[in-house]
């Protein structure tokens, strides 16, 4: 079904009701979609439906949990009081009737009607349209090893340099490493969490949260601020990451994993499915290996993921390349941003500089943070 945007009339009313529908006991994305279409079936303003009018309730039907929900909120408060204490709170609302809505979001079959946003960006100015507009999702084990480690300062560089806004779900390991690399190179990533912004889970990463807020993170949730982490919401996340890329990459998994939850929702939205290959003794390679076997895309670098978007690797690097001075480092960062890691003489024999002039430009590019080395080998760490 195609959800259309209504007229303006009665808007502030409108995302207040969509906003109290959200915090309802055992009312979810699908159930809240149900109480709209039913409105609109029996010609239900939102107050009338506040008030039952007809018997609506009983008529969707809902259950007992919800009805009593709904009480206990009349009693509290009114639709619009509710809506102007969450804006009061520094937080922003974003609903599926807005504009700024995520399209791809909007997308899938099971979208969230409400998403509650922490950022410095405005919901819907220049700034949050190209947030969206370039996305790429990167999960992976909590467990992660030095190999995940590698393989994402080797993978996210170049779709950095190619403006990808890379997604997470803010959990330490995979995601938030991935989300962390990003921001330490200047680029823009989007943490969906499963818990209200009012929290941090695991709360050793709350001043992480402040320092990627500070440098233009965006924080999505779509549950009231004041839900504290719980197990379910985690997977319910899993989704909305999915849903928010045209691909969803896959680092490191185990055999069983929330990482396979997220695989699954990006099939059923029919998005791409990436996964990195890794050591056959490394537990948390059964994962992506398997993935792969079910028809996920194998991928060894960043050229690969460019590649299967259709994007043109050669024209990222060329123009990443014009941001550097020297043409002898432009050579040497395309030849570690095609391999995923160079020996020094393997360096001197592609390259075909001096070696003086090679070690050189080897420490220049490493005083600049933009190659490093793993167990004597070099490799790209930084966008071009």
């Amino acid at each position: 079904m195609v959800y259309m945007r209504p007229s303006a009339t009665n808007h502030q009313i409108r995302r207040a009701f969509l906003v109290a529908l959200s915090g309802l006991s055992g009312v979810g994305a699908r159930t809240s979609r149900k109480i709209i279409t039913a409105c609109q079936q029996y010609q239900l303003s939102e107050e009338e439906f506040w008030a039952n009018r007809q018997q609506i309730w009983q008529k969707i039907p809902l259950s007992e949990e919800t009805i009593e929900s709904i009480k206990k909120f009349q009693k509290e408060q009114s639709l619009l009081d509710n809506l102007e204490h969450l804006q009061a709170s520094g937080l922003q609302v974003l609903t599926y009737e807005d504009q700024a809505y995520p399209p791809l979001l909007l997308a899938s079959d099971d979208f969230p009607t409400v998403l509650f946003v922490r950022s410095r960006y405005r919901v819907g100015d220049a700034a949050w349209q190209a947030a969206f507009a370039k996305t790429i999702s990167v999960v992976g084990t909590r467990k992660m090893t030095g190999y995940g480690k590698l393989v994402l300062r080797q993978l996210l560089p170049p779709l950095l340099a190619a403006g990808k806004t890379i997604v997470s779900g803010f959990m330490y390991g995979v995601d938030l490493e991935a989300a962390r690399l990003t921001v330490e190179k200047g680029g823009q990533t989007i943490a969906v969490l499963g818990y209200g912004l009012e929290h941090c889970f695991p709360q050793r990463q709350k001043q992480m949260m402040e320092e990627f807020y500070e440098t233009g993170a965006i924080f999505l949730s779509e549950f009231m601020p004041a839900v504290p982490p719980v197990a379910a919401n985690f997977v319910m996340r899993n989704r909305i990451v999915a849903a928010l890329s045209p691909a969803t990459l896959i680092i490191e998994a185990a055999a069983r994993s929330g990482s396979h939850i997220t695989a699954a929702y990006a099939n059923e939205y029919g998005r791409l499915v990436l996964a990195v290959p890794g050591p056959i003794t490394n537990p948390f390679s059964e994962g992506t290996k398997d993935l792969i076997r079910q028809g996920a895309t194998l991928v060894n670098s960043g050229q690969d993921i460019l590649t299967v978007l259709n994007e043109d690797y050669h024209a990222v690097i060329e123009q990443a390349n014009s941001q550097v001075g020297d043409p002898s480092q432009q050579r040497i960062l395309e030849l570690l941003a095609n391999q995923s890691e160079l020996s020094l003489e393997e360096l001197h024999a592609e390259s075909a500089l001096e070696s003086t002039k090679l070690h050189q430009l080897l420490f220049e590019l490493e005083l600049q943070g933009k190659i490093g080395r793993n167990f004597g080998k070099y490799c790209l760490i930084a966008p071009l």
